[in-house]
């Protein structure tokens, strides 16, 4: 059965939003630190998929909606050449459980991977086309951030999509 929830309801429970980190992620203290700046709650355990997702009380949308974070063009370039089965099998595995995964890579742009700037020997044109071809197949959304930015946009993406969850109930 649905819940369906007024707007100042929905209000009310985003004040329990709870970030949770997954236990393995390594590097994440500038997003921790930003957290805890703007007093967000957030918990550290083991994820199946993701690097990232999101609790309201008991209720965890891990099954729904993931952040997979990336420090630098370099580390996905390494994901889509020698680590590509297993980044392909938990792409897979998400879309088949139905999980959105927001795609965030720090320190990138579009315009790195066309000036191929990182160390990589994958052709910028093929780099390109897998993230897009990805995009498609594997409904993943796709940002490129400095650090400085990527806590705000992690939590905003997070927030943003629990709010619509429960509004559609």
């Amino acid at each position: 059965m649905l819940t369906h929830y007024t707007d100042a309801e929905i209000k009310q429970k985003l004040k329990e939003l709870v970030v949770i980190a997954d236990s393995r992620e390594q590097v994440h203290q500038h997003i921790i630190s930003w957290l805890d700046k703007h007093n967000i709650q957030h918990k550290s355990r083991a994820l199946e998929t993701g690097d990232y997702s999101v609790m309201l009380g008991d209720t965890t949308f891990e099954d729904e909606v993931v952040v997979e974070r990336k420090a630098n063009l370099d580390e996905i370039a390494g994901n889509f050449t020698s680590g590509r089965e297993r980044f392909e099998r938990e792409m897979i595995r998400a879309k088949a459980g139905g999980i959105k995964v927001f795609l965030i890579v720090e320190n990138a742009s579009w315009t790195d991977i066309f000036l191929h700037n990182y160390r990589s020997e994958l052709k910028p044109q093929s780099f390109a086309a897998t993230l897009l071809s990805w995009q498609a197949r594997f409904n993943l959304t796709i940002t490129f951030c400095k650090p400085s930015e990527t806590a705000q946009i992690l939590y905003s993406t997070l927030y943003y999509w629990v709010r619509d969850r429960l509004k559609r109930g």
